[in-house]
């Protein structure tokens, strides 16, 4: 009986402990999550199968979210249209996780006869674009999380693509950052456009650094469709084409990256190439740039390899990301 008493006197002392912690006190490390990370899926209509093979298999898999990066499709197969859009829109909101979708080039920017889409107007289509999938304040899927939108300032009300979320103490940013540089260089009319996303972008971009530093956070990740790095093959298009789409976003990464001085991870799809490296570093090509150790890039896979990368997060990791590629087994295309 004294034992016990002892016992319940020192939980009693514990909880008061815990209410009357110092104002100053260090709040428990946030839990370790996993999420999920895809895109450039499903080219040819032979392909939506593989499409639907990835999807079930991140249905199965418990995460805490999962991001698409772009590219729902190609322009000579669809994917400029209403009807391939609500089959990846009823897709997105049948998720058995958070789902987050930020827009690739394939959306909108090659929705133009040059890409084979006679009549394409990309302006109308990303018009469009945002008003079919990024109503409301909150996630796709069957659990849904809470997103802050770019678009709550006034300032950038049309840019509703442009989202955060904080979990696990991370920040996520999304950008806007499409293939075919940018969107810049082929219509005055989509120039203008870039111009004026691209400011938003970049604004966003230091917002989300800005609140992460203000919020304590112990890494940054920033999700966009657009591989900036051409100095690095593979590469899509042609590197010699580019006109400064991505020169002005480049810089900013690298300087609010060092500037905060914790692990920042870019996801990119477009080059669909599954690779992690690290794209700030000094080379002959461009002796300008500096080297960013803390900065990591990883690509996701894309078509024909129909696959999606795991990552997951660790307190006890001071890069605090590992990533782990999924092989869907069930779109593995044996040697002959």
């Amino acid at each position: 009986m004294k034992q016990l008493r002892w016992l319940a006197g020192m939980m009693a002392g514990l909880a008061l402990a815990a209410v009357f912690a110092p104002a100053g006190a260090q709040p428990p490390a946030a839990p370790d999550i996993t999420f999920g990370l895809f895109g450039d899926l499903g080219y040819r209509a032979e392909q939506e199968p593989l499409v639907d093979n990835v999807l079930a298999e991140l249905n199965r898999t418990p995460l805490a979210f999962v991001v698409h990066v772009g590219d729902l499709g190609s322009p000579r197969a669809g994917s400029c249209t209403d009807e391939h859009w609500a089959r990846r829109l009823a897709q997105f909101r049948a998720s058995a996780n958070p789902l987050i979708y930020t827009p690739g080039d394939n959306e909108w920017t090659d929705c133009h006869e040059q890409q084979g889409v006679l009549g394409g107007n990309p302006l109308e289509r990303l018009g469009k674009l945002r008003e079919v999938f990024f109503a409301g304040d909150r996630s796709f899927g069957q659990r849904s999380i809470a997103l802050t939108r770019q678009s709550q300032d006034a300032k950038f009300a049309k840019y509703r693509e442009n989202v955060r979320w904080d979990l696990a103490g991370i920040t996520f940013i999304t950008l806007h950052v499409v293939g075919s540089n940018n969107g810049l260089g082929r219509t005055p009319e989509g120039d203008a456009e870039f111009n004026e996303r691209n400011a938003a972008d970049l604004d966003w971009l230091r917002a989300g650094f800005a609140h992460a530093k203000s919020s304590g956070s112990r890494a940054v990740m920033v999700l966009q469709q657009a591989n900036m790095f051409p100095e690095f093959t593979p590469f899509p298009g042609d590197p010699k084409k580019l006109s400064g789409g991505y020169d002005a976003l480049r810089a900013a990464l690298a300087k609010e990256a060092v500037d905060f001085g914790r692990p920042v991870v870019l996801v990119n799809g477009d080059s669909h190439y599954f690779r992690t490296d690290k794209p700030y570093m000094r080379l002959r090509s461009r002796p300008e740039q500096p080297a960013i150790e803390n900065l990591t890039r990883l690509e996701t896979f894309g078509a024909p390899n129909h696959h999606w990368v795991q990552a997951t997060t660790d307190t006890g990791d001071p890069n605090v990301f590992s990533f782990r590629q999924r092989i869907v087994a069930a779109n593995v295309v044996k040697p002959k």
